[in-house]
This record gives structure tokens, sequence and C-alpha cells, in this order.
């Protein structure tokens, strides 16, 4: 992400620079669904190299890459900035799309390790896709926005969109009492005590024959709204720092189901295609970042609730659904910079029994 914090910067001369940053997470879980046997798996979840420059006080570019699973390297976000006003700026290239607080935090910048499975925006990688936005900060960096036109969901040969509409998708938010330390449209879901937050978000998307197959289509439409509230205790958080996280969501497909996951594609982690489903969701989390220093950092405590619902008799009998319930806490040494996690992580997902397991994680960026 943009707002990591850069190990190396080059200069060239006046307004001209090159950066240079690692990201790294990995994981250890008890009881991991997705191996066989479901047994414990450890892993180095995610490995991002950060890159940026700027060539012009008003024009700058990123180049962020992240290797996948299967060894290979993927672009995550290319970008092309046009900066001139804090009003209004315009971006070209792949770059995170207007959406929910948790797809603009991305993994980095969440309250705790894993990415709410509530938060089911499509994107080619990582809630990213290829377009153009523009974006602004107003009324004092109090009210933010970001709109955009991207090349969309679904774009492959038997697909229900196969090149002919586009996404549409923007996002507004307003700051009731300090503006969100984060550059951009980007956020996170805690500054650990840098600022006092009170933010409400609303987002939406919309794209015309964006879900199903070329025989069966329906438009795809989803918007959420989301809210953050931070504050520190006492005069320079003496007491620590309160946090509470709440989003809620509604996804349309017109009553269409939408193709498999990664239909057409060497796996599900690439493209942007299928996997959206039609129902309503939500998440709130609360966490506290306790005032004294234990060894090298502090422990937040964090309880996390999850729930999408599915639309009536369209999975299933009634309205099915799945759940997770995370508990656990972080122990912060260096912000979102260098931090572990440890979780009870109940999942139960739709139709199926509930499962149980203990995460460890830990991220570093620099």
């Amino acid at each position: 992400m943009p707002h990591a914090r850069a190990a190396t910067t080059v200069n060239f001369g006046k307004d001209q620079f090159f950066t240079l940053g690692l990201g790294v997470r990995a994981q250890y879980l008890s009881h991991d669904t997705t191996m066989p046997g479901n047994k414990d798996a450890a892993s180095a979840s995610d490995l991002r190299i950060y890159m940026g420059a700027q060539f012009h006080k008003y024009v700058k570019s990123t180049l962020n890459l992240e290797r996948l699973r299967d060894g290979n390297w993927n672009v995550l976000d290319g970008v092309l900035q046009f900066e001139r006003w804090k009003a209004f700026n315009i971006w070209g290239g792949r770059m995170l799309t207007p959406s929910d607080r948790s797809n603009l935090d991305g993994p980095y910048f969440l309250s705790t390790y894993a990415f709410p499975m509530v938060s089911q925006y499509p994107g080619a990688w990582s809630g990213r896709d290829d377009g153009i936005s523009v974006w602004g900060k107003l009324l004092k960096d109090r009210f933010r926005y970001v709109a955009g036109v991207y090349r969309g969901h679904n774009w492959v040969r038997g697909g229900s969109n196969y090149g002919e509409h586009p996404l549409f998708a923007a996002r507004m938010e307003y700051n009731f009492l300090d503006p969100e330390p984060s550059p951009a449209y980007y956020t996170a879901s805690t500054y650990y005590g840098k600022a006092d937050i009170l933010a409400i978000g609303l987002a939406g998307q919309y794209e015309t024959d964006g879900v199903g197959t070329a025989q069966d289509k329906g438009d795809y439409k989803a918007w959420n709204i989301d809210g953050l509230f931070e504050k520190r205790i006492g005069e320079g958080a003496k007491y620590g720092v309160y946090t509470l996280e709440g989003a809620y969501y509604q996804y349309y497909t017109g009553g269409v189901k939408d193709i498999a996951a990664g239909y057409g594609q060497h796996s599900a982690d690439y493209g942007n295609v299928g996997g959206v489903n039609d129902g309503t969701a939500f998440l709130a989390s609360t966490a506290y970042l306790i005032p004294y220093r234990l060894g090298w950092g502090r422990l937040q405590p964090l309880v996390r609730y999850q729930q999408f619902r599915f639309k009536k008799d369209m999975y299933g009998p009634g309205h099915p659904k799945t759940t997770q319930l995370d508990l656990g806490g972080n122990y912060v040494m260096d912000g979102h910079n260098l931090r572990f996690t440890f979780d009870y992580v109940r999942y139960k997902p739709m139709g199926t029994r509930a499962v149980g397991a203990f995460l460890l994680g830990m991220q570093f960026q620099y």
C-alpha cells in the first residue's frame, strides 16, 4: 500500500525521487480448511515490494508487486498519478476501486490479521481493477471522495460481460472529529491513537451484465455504509485508545447466480471473474489499546463478528448464512509496520458445521 513507510528514498533533484519499501505477512493456523484433512498450516501469506517515484511536483507513479501463493509475481498497484490540487486529483492504471473501509485498508491496515469475509467487492487482484479514478479532500480534509470507471467483473469468454460494460464505483466519507491521517482515499481500521476519529463512509458500485454467464446475465449492484470511531482516553491517551468499527453491505445480482470464482483463469486468485453472491452482510468490531507497554510493545484486545446472509431460496432453503467470530488481540510494536496477532477464529460456512481454529499472524512493513 502507498501509505506504508518506505525504507529507502533516493533523491534525483528538486521534486524528484524514488522510494522502495517491503511488506511481509506470515501466519500459523491450527485448523486450515484449505489444507487436505484440515491440518494445521504455517505460511508466508503475503510478500509485497512497494515502489514509488515523483517526476515533477504534480506527477507521480506507484508500482507495487505481490508474490502469489504459487510463487509467481503479480502487479498489485500500477498507477500514474496527477496530483495538482488537494481537492481534485486524477489516477490511471491498476488501483483500489472505491469500496468499503476494509478493502481500502488492505490486509496491512486492518484492526486484526484476517481479512473480513463480508467484504466481497470484486477485483482483479486484492480489491484492485484497471481504470481511471478521481479523488480529493475538502473541508479541511474532513470530507474525502473518490469515483471512477474500471475494466469490470466477468470480462472473460463465456462470462456475462466480455468487454462490453465497465464498472462504475464511488465513495464519499466525512470525518466529524480529526481528519484521518491516511493519504489519498485510503483508510485504516485503527490509527493507534494518532487522532480522534469519527468517520462515516458510503460506497457503491454498478456494472451492467456484471454477474452470471454469457447465456444468463444479471446486473451487478452493491453498496455499503461503514463507520469508525476511535478515541484517545485521557490527555495523550493516558488511559488507552478505544476503537469501534461497523459496516453494513447489500449485494445484488438480479436473481442470477454468478459463475464460479476464477472461471477460465489459472486459479480463483487470478482475474476478476465469478464468485459474487447476492445477499446482505454486516461487520462489527471493538478494540482497546492498553496504555502500558509490555516489553517492546502494547497489547490491544479485540473482538470482531461478521455475518453474510444469502438471498432467500437462491443458495438453499430460506436465508442461509455464513458467520465468523474473531476473539483475540494484537501485540503492537510499531503500529501497522510491526504487529503480531493472536486470534481464536470460529467460522461457520453456509450449510455446514462451525470450525474453530487458532491464528497467529505477523506483519512487517518498511
